[in-house]
């Protein structure tokens, strides 16, 4: 102990300079430290508020909103600029709407839009605008749903009202390439394709002019031209079975009986009526529908009558 203490004496300053090496070296590599994790502490953040990662895809900031790439019905990812386009698109929409510019949000609407759902900017305000945003703000995510059709939750923006509640719409949004410019089927309205497609059958023509999707339902559009002699009616409404939409593996969609009557379905000899017919079909991105048929037309003749099946192609 005496020869420690001798030595330590002895050598005293060395031994100071030396643990003072150390401490500075530890505090150095300590600080070091610090700063290489607080700077990566600061990368991570500024990573998540500019990209969203799924387990799947990592979407860049400039695609607000914007919650997968990827179908939920098909699996298959958009093009880049396919989501950007459709993304953007909807994001100034809603951006129109949470500043009150209803002119332009009712701008990016396509015509067929108008035309089925909001025929003026007024219907629109009242309809649409006073239900879902009402003079707040909101905010909105984008899932890629089928081919241009997206599924877009709009919610209560928090911050900027102040309020917590549970509001939330859910839409579903088509975007369209009209022109040039990208618009919107909004309100669950998947859009409007021509058809006119006829078929003819024992003195009957049926041209099936034109079909409008929306997400819970089919409407088709369709003239009759009974060539007969007879008075044709082309369902007798007791049954949804007996008039449906027919797709191309052979899956049957009944129609909504309630919203036509029997004088409405009533064709006379030598008359043309044009005729439109809700069917119960929600959307179904790959589905394809081939024949509209009356499987229970009556022809009558006097006291006598015969029933007819009809398959229209679409």
């Amino acid at each position: 102990m005496h020869n420690l203490r001798r030595f330590f004496y002895q050598n005293k300053n060395q031994i100071i300079k030396t643990m003072a090496i150390i401490i500075f070296i530890f505090l150095i590599i300590q600080l070091i430290n610090y700063f290489v994790k607080k700077n990566s502490e600061k990368e991570v953040a500024n990573t998540k508020s500019n990209t969203i990662t799924d387990k799947t895809t990592t979407i860049s900031g400039s695609d607000k909103g914007l919650i997968s790439e990827q179908s939920a019905i098909t699996g298959k990812d958009l093009s880049k600029e396919q989501l950007n386009n459709g993304v953007t698109a909807i994001n100034n929409f809603v951006s129109f709407c949470n500043e009150q510019n209803l002119e332009s949000a009712y701008n990016l609407l396509t015509d067929e839009c108008k035309q089925q759902m909001y025929t003026s900017l007024e219907a629109f305000k009242q309809a649409y605008y006073n239900d879902v945003f009402n003079g707040e703000k909101k905010i909105c995510t984008i899932e890629n749903w089928a081919g241009d059709t997206y599924k877009v939750d709009i919610k209560e923006d928090m911050l900027s009202t102040g309020k917590a509640n549970d509001y939330s719409k859910q839409d579903f949004i088509t975007v369209k390439k009209v022109n040039g410019e990208y618009k919107l089927n909004i309100n669950n309205y998947i859009g409007y394709t021509q058809i006119n497609k006829k078929t003819t059958k024992d003195n009957i023509i049926m041209e099936v002019i034109s079909e409008n999707i929306y997400k819970e339902y089919e409407e088709y559009t369709i003239k009759v031209t009974n060539n007969t002699e007879n008075v044709i009616q082309l369902d007798n409404t007791n049954s949804t079975k007996t008039l449906y939409l027919e797709d191309s593996k052979g899956m049957k969609y009944s129609y909504y009986s309630h919203e036509l009557t029997e004088p409405m379905l009533t064709v006379q000899a030598g008359q043309t009526k044009e005729i439109t017919i809700k069917f119960y079909s929600s959307y179904v991105y790959t589905k394809n529908i081939e024949y509209i048929v009356f499987s229970n037309i009556i022809s009558t003749n006097g006291q006598l009558s015969e029933k007819i099946e009809f398959r229209a192609s679409v």
